[in-house]
């Protein structure tokens, strides 16, 4: 066995250390092994330490110029720390090295789409149509579902059809089955899409290894988290000003609005007071608290009444050097994972002078918004009805407690608030923030301005502001009946 393929055997084993030592030792002995440089490099994004994985990865590009990986791993790395640009040129470049390649071809579509490119997207997008690979072929069908429902012929369809009847737990059929449904529901056929959604969902919910009733003890104990002491604000740590940004949080819910609000926020930057955003990164739930759980060694929430002001320096330090990967400078940077409501109290721990928005949608809407999208993810309140029932009823119960508890640090609104009234929310937004600014009329050109969306939402986040966005119509409401402070699916 080479050494090359040890390392190999090794990454398959988790053993990454091992690997690392395997590749450094090709390159003492040949420094221009593109295969050990990129190896490196791939070690460095599982690890995401992303300027490391630029570092050998852009090695590995040089001596493996036609290979397809380290190209596409280059672009991932840049796209990570926020160097959009750069990964776009590494795609186009990829592209012109390994014409054919469609995984390339993907690569380089989704990056159009994230920077706002609609245009160059549906181009790539044809020629996705035709793959022969479902896979790609099923991403292209559900991306085109999102942008423009005419690029798909009759001939794709009956195609996307074929293959779900023909291979119905194919993983491509989850993709297809979201497609025909968003396609179903444009055509207004409200009972075929939830036909096709259901079906998307089942496979998904299929592939849950938890539930809903896992987390109930994480839920109950944030709940019951000491409100005299870890959570009022006299108590709540330290201030430190030597921070190099105040942090901005929008939690919630998937599916409110968060991408539009993130969008309108930055472009209050001003050339004395800038905004930005590291989009949805999960920093403060695993690296922090895998941090404090070491250190302390009790899990999230409990660690709150065990942790001393040099465990929350260690801590916070380590969600400022994740955030500095990204290469971002600002004096606000936002931070919009919604399932960071479960960390509110850890947050004010560390960050006494965070700044966090709470943005609501009516739950109908949002139930349908997250029921007929693709999470790419197997987690259970995202694709089945009764679980996303008792998660709503969990994330009601705790807003509403952390709103009390924190009544002066949290700004409440609802999408169906901004998308009526933007300019008025914008106004009290920068204020609550500490935005010194007169904010200006928001004009369509604003609406439309070059912004990174890496969601689900990266198409319609650039679409004007229409009041009507947030309804359902009653023939899609009907599946969706309110117990309580949850949705539940009744009629099937």
């Amino acid at each position: 066995m080479t050494i090359l393929e040890q390392a190999a055997q090794n990454i398959q084993q988790h053993n990454l250390t091992a690997a690392q030592q395997c590749y450094l030792q090709v390159l003492q002995a040949q420094p221009a092994n593109g295969k050990a440089l990129y190896g490196l490099g791939y070690i460095a994004q599982l690890r995401q330490d992303w300027p490391t994985a630029i570092k050998y990865l852009q090695r590995a590009c040089q001596f493996l110029p036609q290979q397809p990986a380290p190209l596409l791993g280059l672009a991932n790395a840049f796209n990570q720390v926020f160097s959009e640009t750069d990964a776009l040129t590494v795609l186009e470049y990829a592209k012109q090295q390994c014409p054919a390649d469609e995984s390339i071809q993907y690569a380089l579509t989704q990056q159009y789409l994230i920077m706002g490119d609609i245009t160059e997207a549906t181009s790539l997008l044809n020629n996705l149509l035709a793959s022969s690979n479902p896979e790609l072929f099923a991403f292209a069908c559900l991306d085109a579902a999102k942008i423009n429902t005419e690029l798909l012929q009759p001939s794709h369809l009956a195609r996307a059809q074929l293959l779900v009847a023909e291979q119905p737990q194919h993983s491509a059929s989850i993709r297809l089955h979201y497609a025909l449904g968003l396609i179903a529901k444009h055509c207004k056929q409200y009972e075929q899409a939830m036909f096709h959604w259901d079906a998307a969902n089942a496979l998904q919910f299929a592939e849950c290894d938890f539930t809903v009733h896992d987390m109930a003890s994480l839920f109950d104990s944030l709940l019951s988290v000491n409100a005299s002491t870890s959570l009022s604000n006299e108590n709540m740590g330290f201030h430190d000003s030597s921070l190099p940004f105040i942090p901005v949080f929008i939690v919630g819910l998937p599916r409110t609005g968060s991408s539009l609000l993130d969008k309108q926020l930055c472009d209050l930057s001003t050339k004395s007071q800038q905004i930005s955003s590291v989009g949805e990164v999960d920093y403060v739930a695993s690296q922090c608290v895998q941090m404090i759980k070491q250190l302390t060694g009790y899990d999230y929430p409990e660690c709150l009444e065990h942790m001393s002001n040099e465990v929350c320096h260690a801590a916070r330090q380590r969600y400022v050097d994740a955030i500095s990967q990204h290469r971002i400078k600002a004096d606000f940077i936002i931070d919009k994972l919604p399932a960071n409501f479960q960390s509110l109290p850890l947050i004010y721990r560390l960050f006494p002078d965070a700044k966090v928005l709470h943005l609501k949608r009516d739950l109908a809407a949002t139930a349908l918004s997250i029921y007929s999208n693709d999470f790419g993810a197997a987690e259970p309140y995202f694709c089945n009805l009764v679980q996303m029932q008792q998660y709503f009823e969990w994330y009601e119960r705790i807003m509403k407690y952390f709103e009390t508890v924190y009544s002066k640090n949290i700004y409440s609104l609802t999408y169906e608030q901004f998308i009526n009234a933007p300019h008025e929310q914008l106004k009290k937004i920068s204020r609550f923030i500490g935005i010194d600014q007169t904010y200006k009329t928001m004009e369509q050109e604003d609406v439309n301005r070059p912004h990174i969306i890496k969601t689900l939402s990266a198409a319609e986040a650039r679409q004007p502001i229409y009041r009507s966005s947030s309804a359902i119509p009653d023939e899609l409401a009907k599946y969706f009946i309110f117990t309580g402070e949850g949705v539940t699916d009744v009629t099937r």
